[in-house]
């Protein structure tokens, strides 16, 4: 057992401000707000994570963060942070499951602590941060482009533009609207962009169970790919009703932070065919890596998504999708448009719709 001995801990706010207001089913948003933490060890090195809160999203308040991350800052600096040395090249996440944290712990909190945590003990091995997690990690993750126009004709050259950037794999947010409109949007994309683009949408649990069921039908004309949250969070026996006659693959999203639901899907893995995680929402890069391989074994793929959370964040969540059992879905990492002061230059910025990851070991961010 090898022992990670914090000399100095600090916690800054981070503050994202949103190019557009973002506007979801119960407010709008001019920024998403949390705290960066901050920890270095005896040997000098840095280790850093991120906790973007949103009770909304599935997670504690900003203040409830804050205090739990006080809290625990305060419990590291007094003493050492337990964890097992991996052989460069060979980790495998379950060896390093904990790190000393508590598990009753809010969630984007523990992100953050647990983040800055492996970013420190994948420096101290000498492998990126992906490596330490899974000695088959992948060396690039794919990436999906969201579309965010909402006519037809803007939809087409959003999507014919992210193309030629060298997305394979689209999304579009759906319900809310008449089905017949978000038909025309689909119909306009798919016509835009050819059948070999792979496209998904997410209705963020806005239709009801008999609403799902007919716009499935109509929008799977367009060959989608998979239909993200159908119904609400809650009712994990219309998802399953519903894959059952669905034309495409369903896919929870909003059901995992709800232990109800998440246990209902590992319990009737036909319930949905696809799992998207949140590492903010579901508590760390560990407990999200250890979710997946349980879904792998009962036959139901994963893929990544961010809580639109930070760089630091993004990273960390790039190095898990890398790290997942399969790589057959693309993430949901490539939100930093939608960000005012994203930063100009990081290495996890898409390009031609990919994130390569560093070969640098810990996280990769500075």
């Amino acid at each position: 057992m090898m022992r990670m001995r914090i000399t100095e801990t600090a916690l800054r706010p981070l503050r994202l401000e949103f190019i557009k207001p973002l506007k979801t089913a119960r407010a709008t948003y001019g920024a998403r707000e949390g705290f960066v933490v901050r920890l270095r060890d005896e040997e000098g090195r840095v280790g850093r994570g991120e906790a973007m809160p949103l009770p909304e999203f599935g997670t504690e308040s900003l203040s409830e963060c804050e205090r739990a991350l006080n809290e625990h800052l305060s419990t590291l600096r007094r003493g050492e942070v337990p964890s097992t040395p991996l052989p460069p090249g060979e980790g495998r996440g379950e060896g390093i499951s904990g790190l000393g944290l508590d598990p009753r712990m809010p969630p984007a909190a523990r992100h953050a602590l647990e983040q800055a945590l492996l970013d420190l003990l994948a420096q101290s091995q000498g492998v990126p941060l992906s490596r330490l997690l899974s000695g088959e990690a992948r060396e690039e993750v794919h990436v999906n482009a969201l579309l965010g126009a909402q006519s037809p004709e803007a939809l087409a050259e959003e999507a014919r533009r992210a193309v030629s950037e060298g997305y394979e794999t689209l999304k579009l947010k759906v319900a809310g609207r008449p089905v017949e409109e978000d038909e025309a949007r689909l119909a306009a994309v798919r016509e835009a962009v050819g059948p070999s683009i792979r496209l998904r949408v997410d209705a963020n649990g806005a239709w009801k169970e008999s609403e799902a069921g007919r716009a499935l039908e109509r929008l799977s004309r367009y060959d989608l790919e998979l239909c993200e949250q159908p119904v609400e969070a809650e009712q994990h026996e219309a998802l399953a009703r519903l894959q059952e006659h669905a034309p495409c693959a369903l896919a929870a999203d909003e059901s995992l932070s709800l232990p109800e639901s998440l246990q209902f899907l590992l319990q009737s893995p036909a319930t949905v065919k696809v799992l998207v995680l949140k590492p903010m929402v579901l508590g760390g890069l560990l407990p999200t890596l250890e979710l997946a391989r349980r879904a792998a074994k009962r036959g139901m793929e994963a893929y990544v998504t961010s809580s639109l959370d930070g760089v630091i964040a993004r990273a960390g969540a790039a190095h898990l999708a890398a790290a997942l059992p399969s790589g057959r879905y693309a993430s949901g990492l490539g939100v930093g448009h939608l960000f005012a002061n994203e930063p100009e230059n990081h290495p996890f910025r898409p390009v031609g719709g990919r994130i390569r990851l560093p070969v640098t070991p810990g996280l990769g961010v500075e």
